[in-house]
């Protein structure tokens, strides 16, 4: 954090340099280590004027204020100055989090394209799926046909190691074949 004080028509106490570096270190938890600021302190008349200039790696901002106080200027400007860094950050963190989710969409929105292509009818006309491949008994392959809107389950049979069919007949029973 670097901070530079300047004072125009005023002299720079030792006690308004340590109570603006004392507010100034909230600025390090918001925005980070790599903060610039310069501080103009500034007395016209009655007129007590605090101006803070903030460059950082993500923005910059400028906060400038006027009140009848020196250190209530300091107070409301780095309150002010604190606002801009907050929107900011929030409009930024936001921005990534809508680049990440349309990305996650885009994503999803790839992988429904390739299963509707990967449904969709060959030249030939022939509609081609795969089959699950991990070997089954029987009674897990009745289950996955009641639990399935085909007509059949194509399966290895992991007692036999053969490829079998298990259909539903037009009478409501069940068929196997091997193969």
């Amino acid at each position: 954090m670097n901070v530079e004080i300047t004072g125009r028509h005023v002299v720079i106490t030792p006690a308004i340099r340590a109570y603006v570096l004392k507010r100034l270190r909230k600025f390090s938890k918001i925005l980070g280590d790599d903060i610039s600021f310069h501080v103009i302190i500034g007395v016209e008349k009655e007129r007590q004027t605090a101006e803070i200039l903030l460059k950082s790696k993500l923005l910059d901002l400028t906060g400038k204020v006027q009140t009848d106080d020196m250190y209530n200027s300091i107070v409301r400007v780095i309150e002010k100055l604190e606002r801009q860094a907050l929107k900011q950050k929030s409009k930024i963190i936001d921005g990534k989090r809508q680049r990440a989710k349309s990305r996650s969409m885009a994503a999803a929105m790839g992988e429904v394209e390739r299963a509707v292509r990967a449904q969709a009818p060959k030249n030939n006309g022939i509609h081609e799926e795969e089959a699950q491949r991990k070997p089954m008994v029987v009674e897990e392959a009745v289950a996955e046909l009641n639990h399935s809107d085909y007509p059949f389950v194509v399966f290895r049979n992991s007692e036999s190691g053969a490829v079998n069919v298990l259909y539903r007949r037009k009478d409501g029973t069940l068929g196997l074949i091997h193969a």
